[in-house]
């Protein structure tokens, strides 16, 4: 297991912005960026959620799961508050479509049985009082965890969009062989979330598939389990379809290097969008953790 650690006390980030509240009259800032106002109010950006990647690297699933939008220019280390839970979810048993083009276009697909939607697999990254990030798995066999890699600590912001060049995030990175993770089909659901006790309630953020829970409409995505949602909202639920029979390329789960900006269109996040990047701003690493290295 790869592991290391970066230090950056957040009690220092919030500092000048403790003040701030939600504001009537919404902007779109970003894949998942700001899709908070629970977490926002009470200062508590190391709770949110920015992104999340489910992409291939030959027999191996990689997933990364990035936090924190605030975190200063110039920080060269991080420290993970002690209180945050953050979790990743794979369901490998639900029956997906791909025979709805507006769902294959919007979603990567349909799921047939949205109620049913379980945590088969999941990952599960606290961090103690010495920073010391520790993950722990349910759903895999005993073999799968000698094989996991697994990094907590500041990278660049893999998010490729304007405001963003030359922002950092604190991520989580998690690698692993397929074969642990495949249970008879071809198509994985995976969803993210993360927990802090200020908040009430399960789920704190939630973050599926990019450019979707922040928008107005959809804030609710953030409160609930995939699998209520279409019960409750009407609509597909928030995660990640990726169909392992095709390449990893946004909506068909996500690699760092898909532009969702532009591939999603939306006129109101295209607008924010300047200078307009279609690629990183950094180079993406060939090698774990494959997240560029922190500005």
């Amino acid at each position: 297991m790869a592991l290391k650690v970066c230090r950056f006390n957040w009690f220092v980030a919030l500092i000048g912005v403790m003040a701030l509240t939600w504001v009537a009259g919404w902007t779109a800032l970003g894949s998942d960026h700001d899709d908070t106002p629970q977490l926002k109010q009470i200062g508590r950006h190391d709770a949110r959620i920015t992104d999340l990647y489910a992409f291939r690297r030959g027999e191996n699933l990689v997933l990364v799961l990035c936090t924190n939008p605030t975190i200063p220019s110039g920080v060269t280390e991080y420290l993970f508050p002690s209180d945050l839970t953050l979790g990743i979810f794979i369901d490998n048993n639900s029956k997906v479509r791909f025979d709805n083009p507006d769902d294959l276009k919007k979603f990567g697909g349909t799921i047939m049985h949205p109620q049913i939607i379980k945590e088969d697999v999941v990952f599960e990254v606290t961090f103690n009082k010495e920073n010391s990030p520790q993950l722990s798995v349910e759903g895999l066999p005993r073999e799968a965890r000698k094989h996991i890699r697994f990094f907590a600590g500041l990278r660049d912001d893999p998010f490729i969009r304007g405001p963003r060049i030359g922002k950092n995030v604190a991520a989580v990175v998690i690698e692993l062989p397929l074969l642990f993770v495949l249970r008879g089909r071809p198509t994985l659901l995976i969803w993210a979330t993360s927990q802090v006790p200020e908040i009430s309630g399960p789920i704190a953020d939630l973050c599926g598939r990019a450019l979707r829970s922040q928008f107005p409409e959809n804030l609710a995505l953030n409160t609930m389990p995939p699998r209520d949602v279409m019960e409750a909202m009407g609509v597909q639920p928030d995660v990640i379809i990726y169909d392992l029979l095709r390449p990893a390329a946004f909506p068909n789960g996500r690699e760092l290097t898909d532009d969702v900006v532009d591939l999603v269109g939306d006129p109101g996040v295209l607008s924010n969008d300047n200078p307009f990047p279609s690629e990183n701003d950094v180079p993406f690493l060939s090698s774990f953790p494959y997240l560029a290295p922190p500005h």
